[in-house]
């Protein structure tokens, strides 16, 4: 037996037999794996087709179909050369009929047509719950729309305008009364100054302001929304400020204009009555002309003209000094009849005022030239606190001892 084994016959005979058992042992593997590919698909590829338009066949005349999506996915697996010729051609057709059925919902299959045989096909989803109603078609009113937070400060709209004002709505029975609104909004980038007009898309909501699915008719209208920016002419009125060089005496001063225009919001403009321009003569030493400009009051976004020449006429060598005109009794105007007056504050009812001028001025303004008072009008019985006006000389300069009087408002005969 040895000697057989050790025969080189011996070897060669096995070496072969071992060789032929492992040629049977890979024919029979890959016949088991062919017979898992049919059609020949030994190098199978797999693809997935996005964005597949899905058609609908139904009476499109007399109903609306709701549900179901615009577009799927399909998954082709085969061989390469017939996976990507369907790729590149897309001649096939993913649809779902619903030519026999009934109004009402329903759970329908989603179908597929001109598929090659040597694919499998796969689409995502492979149902849909649809919705099946009554084709209707009604008119209703445009709400336009317009967020005023992009007005540019000062800038107010109008009412919107749009045009056409009603459009047609086409959809089923039951999405009809669901709808409670139908709006065109209008939007703008940056802020606006001026009138604004857009074709703006009509968007169909309902009682929660989710958007409908229906047909509109037009699918646009125009938005006009006017703009303006409101405006009020009012009186200067000049204000010294500052305390002119020794020597110097400020007579008048004489702006150039008597009025400006100002523009704002009508709230703000309702309240102001005149502007106020200061002029700082603290440098004047002479008769001159000066450029002011014109401070702008919260809310006002433009003022027409933005400054005023202000003519100042001075007096040299007169050098100011100052006096004082004591126990000024304060008047009483505009109080209703039937009612009497005491004074709290000043209790004697008189002031004294500070007086700042030249000394012909000064003598001019001792001589009753002023008058202080307090405006009543309105006010009723009980204790009140009331601002004291002054009339009088325009070239000194007076500073009044209090600027408010207390008093209390009675009828008369009461003690």
């Amino acid at each position: 037996m040895d000697k057989f084994m050790d025969n080189p016959w011996f070897v060669r005979i096995v070496a072969m037999a071992l060789a032929f058992l492992m040629f049977l042992s890979v024919q029979d593997m890959g016949n088991k794996n062919g017979a898992s590919r049919p059609n020949g698909m030994e190098n199978n590829e797999v693809e997935t087709i996005t964005d597949v338009p899905l058609e609908k066949y139904y009476d499109s005349e007399n109903l609306v179909v709701t549900g179901v999506p615009d577009t799927v996915e399909v998954t082709i697996e085969g061989q390469r050369r017939f996976v990507e010729a369907t790729k590149r051609q897309r001649d096939f057709t993913v649809y779902v009929d619903l030519s026999d059925l009934s109004i009402g919902n329903h759970r329908v299959p989603i179908l597929y047509k001109n598929f090659s045989d040597k694919l499998k096909v796969k689409v995502e989803p492979v149902y849909v719950e649809i919705s099946i109603q009554e084709k209707m078609t009604k008119e209703f009113d445009v709400e336009p729309e317009f967020n005023n937070n992009i007005l540019a400060e000062g800038f107010e709209a109008e009412r919107p305008m749009v045009e056409p004002n009603k459009v047609q709505i086409t959809a089923g029975k039951e999405t009809l009364e669901k709808i409670s609104y139908v709006k065109a909004s209008i939007d703008a980038k940056g802020l606006i100054t001026d009138t604004i007009e857009r074709d703006t898309k009509v968007t169909v909501l309902d009682r929660e302001l989710n958007k409908l699915d229906v047909y509109v008719e037009p699918e646009y209208v125009t938005v006009t929304v006017p703009v303006n920016n409101p405006r009020k002419t009012v009186p200067l009125k000049i204000k010294q400020v500052g305390t002119p060089p020794d020597g110097i005496v400020i007579k008048r001063m004489e702006p150039d204009l008597d009025e400006v225009m100002i523009f704002g919001w009508t709230e703000i403009l309702k309240s102001i009555d005149e502007i106020e321009v200061e002029v700082d003569v603290s440098k004047v030493d002479k008769d001159n002309v000066l450029d002011v400009p014109i401070i702008y009051p919260e809310g006002v976004n433009k003022i027409t003209p933005e400054r005023v020449k202000v003519k100042v006429v001075t007096d040299k060598g007169k050098k100011s000094e100052e006096t004082n005109v004591s126990e000024v009794p304060i008047d009483s105007k505009g109080l209703a009849e039937g009612l009497d007056v005491e004074f709290l504050t000043p209790k004697d009812g008189a002031v004294s005022i500070k007086l700042e001028g030249s000394k012909d001025q000064l003598k001019k303004a001792q001589e009753g030239a002023f008058e202080v008072f307090m405006n009543m009008e309105g006010l009723q019985a009980g204790d009140h606190e009331v601002n004291l006006e002054v009339k009088g000389p325009k070239d000194v300069k007076w500073e009044l001892s209090t600027d408010t009087a207390k008093i209390r408002i009675k009828e008369k005969g009461t003690v």
